[in-house]
């Protein structure tokens, strides 16, 4: 019955996302994810830009060196500058919305924020556990990212889609102050 719950939600979630421009992908495991990232079409230059202290994060840190035995270039941010219009970027988010397709990426330092907004391509991990049926599900574990201490989370923000505006003579247009493409994959715990 879970599973099937789980189904259903990932089903959902997929639809919104969609709609709002982006793409979302379900992995068994990270050796899936890196094949999935690998492949992508957004990915012609074969670099990705990770934020600092990446490798470190579990369990993503064990997914980079499956990216690199598939011919990706890594390269770690060191600022804001280094990574504006960089071809793309590997983030995770600490959790995912069903009812809205959105994604909460948390990240206190700069560089890593910069890679969640001024990439070409935005690729965001996020483990499948995490992906609740609508915000207010979510309540507690907003709670504990929040809370005071060594975990806390200074800058959260739920993102839905690639960056889009209207501002340009009405007509809707993608990309311009943020990723072109934004692709989420849930993986399964290893």
């Amino acid at each position: 019955m879970q599973i099937q719950a789980q189904q259903v939600l990932y089903s959902q979630f997929e639809r919104r996302l969609r709609a709002a421009g982006g793409e979302s992908h379900y992995a068994g495991s990270l050796e899936e994810a890196a094949r999935l990232i690998a492949e992508h079409p957004a990915l012609t230059e074969k670099l990705i830009i990770l934020p600092p202290g990446f490798a470190q994060r579990e369990p993503w840190g064990a997914l980079l060196s499956l990216l690199e035995a598939r011919g990706i270039t890594l390269e770690e941010a060191e600022g804001p500058r280094e990574i504006a219009d960089a071809p793309a970027g590997l983030s995770d988010a600490h959790l995912a919305i069903a009812e809205t397709g959105s994604v909460l990426v948390a990240e206190n330092n700069l560089a890593a924020r910069a890679v969640t907004m001024l990439t070409i391509a935005h690729f965001v991990l996020v483990q499948a556990r995490e992906l609740y049926p609508m915000l207010e599900s979510a309540g507690e574990r907003l709670r504990q990212l929040s809370t005071p201490g060594t975990g806390q989370q200074h800058h959260m923000t739920l993102v839905t889609g690639p960056s889009r505006t209207a501002d340009i003579e009405r007509t809707l247009t993608i990309g311009v102050q943020g990723p072109r493409v934004f692709c989420v994959l849930f993986v399964e715990s290893n």
